[in-house]
């Protein structure tokens, strides 16, 4: 199943990239801006003499620094460095947009690199919270109408999120070999493989670049994964109940996409999360729509 692909604006980015043609709507850089402009300002106002300012204030007034400057003399390098060398969140706003911008295009690549793997011609399209690798009119696969292999579908859904950890992998590698510790986010993985142990990076870019970069790569990938319509995951898990279970594969693909992203909505109210439970509330009602017409087409749904 491949989701359609947005409207062509006059303010569309084109490039291309590794032979593959690349378009970037408008839409993109805002929502990317929506994403990270709560992050970034609270990781800029931390480091700033409002935000200490107003953290002194509300310290008991026994332990309260007399301004700004005798608060940072008790504080570690690391925090020092980071108060000296903040871009302010104009800045970190731009770094983040940069960092999604090349998560999501090495997902699509990932995308598009394994369509040409299976002969298949594509591009790739970045919107609104993501992206679409999508195959050429002018390739076999349309032109034939011919249906990918269950195997070859998993292949190709896999290698999005499959790039991005690779990214992300590389970057941790990169940090750890530099000597310092990585930015935190999986605990228990990230205990396992000794994150934490290294010098804290003390300037505020650097940090800002690393962990804009490994947060998309990391949670983005593993969210991708998901076994939910229209998903990667969920892409994944209807070929291998294809596989698996036959003519009931997509049916029983499309019930588990509907428990998963029910699951993950949950999840997200309960945990104050309002963004991620609407939107997986509206994935989990989109597959249950999809498995209705599924059933009332005689099990010839959608492929």
């Amino acid at each position: 199943m491949f989701l359609a692909e947005p409207q062509r604006t006059p303010y569309d980015l084109h490039f291309q990239f590794l032979g593959f043609d690349v378009r970037v709507s408008p839409f993109f850089w805002l929502a990317a801006a929506l994403l990270g402009w709560q992050s970034t300002n609270g990781l800029a106002s931390i480091y700033s003499n409002e935000g200490l300012s107003s953290f002194i204030q509300q310290l008991p007034e026994e332990a309260r620094p007399a301004g700004v400057k005798e608060f940072l003399a008790h504080q570690s390098p690391v925090f020092q460095q980071r108060y000296a060398s903040n871009p302010g969140q104009g800045m970190l706003l731009l770094i983040w947009i940069s960092a999604v911008f090349v998560s999501i295009l090495i997902h699509e690549l990932g995308h598009a690199l394994a369509f040409r793997r299976c002969g298949i011609g594509s591009y790739v399209v970045l919107y609104h919270f993501g992206g679409l690798a999508v195959p050429n009119s002018s390739s076999s696969f349309m032109g034939t109408s011919r249906r990918l292999e269950p195997r070859q579908q998993i292949f190709i859904s896999a290698a999005g999120p499959g790039m991005q950890l690779v990214l992300a992998g590389v970057i941790i590698l990169l940090v750890k070999a530099s000597g310092y510790a990585v930015p935190t986010y999986v605990p228990y993985i990230s205990d396992w493989l000794h994150f934490s142990e290294g010098e804290k990076i003390g300037s505020m870019p650097l940090y800002a670049v690393i962990d804009s970069l490994l947060w998309p790569s990391i949670f983005w990938a593993l969210l991708n994964l998901l076994p939910i319509y229209p998903l990667d995951g969920g892409q994944i898990s209807r070929e291998l109940f294809t596989l698996y279970s036959g003519g009931e594969g997509v049916r029983n693909s499309l019930m588990l996409s509907i428990f998963a992203a029910g699951g993950v909505a949950v999840y997200g109210f309960a945990n104050e999360q309002t963004f991620l439970g609407l939107m997986f509330g509206m994935l989990a009602f989109s597959s249950f729509q999809i498995l209705q017409a599924f059933s009332g087409r005689g099990g010839y749904g959608p492929q």
